[in-house]
């Protein structure tokens, strides 16, 4: 391993570059130190400094390589957190439905509420909305390209996709909410008896789905804030 010379800091300058992706900075720095320290002992005189330098100008900038890799990483990000959001749509939906379907098989009625007719209508619509705005997301993300270097207008790009994503998750946010309104309103009364369990169980994994949703758009963010604005990289 070159811990120190030319190629230690071309490898350090090409991870701050890419230090948005820390999987992705590790991963492109081990494989361009192999090719770098493979190419300069080949030379003759082995890896010298000089050596180092000569093979560091053939394989071009770091900046110009990060680039190269940063678009596409951040594409993969973006479909990731489109791709996400409509998983999320769908665990929401299976979830809702089987839980009615329970209620079903055990002929459990729930006695009328106020709150019931307004918290149906506002559920659906809040579904529909988030499922229509997660499909739109995903065709969109699909039918992005990466280019060769990181651009404005594909920030804006990036922008117009996490606001899809923002948007399908706060439609679901008010679908998880009014569910949990909905589920406490037909539990109350019951206590602890075991056939509450499948219908909390799956309201559990309804705000777990909306929880990694909204975890998933946050890394879409920060990764996108640290590529265009990469921090240095502290030398031991």
């Amino acid at each position: 391993m070159l811990q120190h010379g030319p190629v230690a800091d071309y490898l350090d300058a090409l991870a701050r570059e890419l230090s948005f992706d820390r999987a992705l900075s590790r991963r492109v720095r081990a494989e361009v130190e192999d090719h770098l320290r493979e190419a300069a002992a080949a030379r003759p005189g082995g890896p010298s400094p000089d050596n180092q330098r000569h093979v560091i100008a053939e394989f071009g900038d770091p900046g110009e390589l990060a680039m190269s890799y940063m678009s596409a990483s951040l594409l993969s990000q973006m479909r990731r957190a489109a791709g996400a959001t409509l998983l999320a749509v769908i665990a929401i939906f299976v979830a809702m439905e089987a839980r009615i379907a329970w209620y079903g098989l055990l002929d459990w009625k729930s006695d009328p509420h106020w709150l019931t007719a307004p918290g149906l209508w506002l559920d659906r619509w809040a579904f529909a909305i988030a499922l229509l705005i997660a499909l739109a997301g995903c065709f969109y993300a699909a039918t992005r390209r990466a280019p060769p270097r990181f651009r404005e207008d594909y920030g804006r790009e990036l922008d117009h996709c996490i606001t899809l994503c923002a948007a399908a998750a706060v439609a679901l946010l008010v679908t998880v909410f009014t569910e949990t309104v909905l589920t406490g309103v037909r539990l109350f009364g019951w206590g602890l008896r075991w056939e509450i369990l499948f219908p909390v169980g799956s309201l559990a994994a309804e705000i777990s789905a909306a929880a990694l949703l909204i975890w998933q758009i946050r890394e879409m963010v920060r990764k996108k804030t640290a590529a265009e604005h990469p921090r240095p990289i502290a030398k031991a």
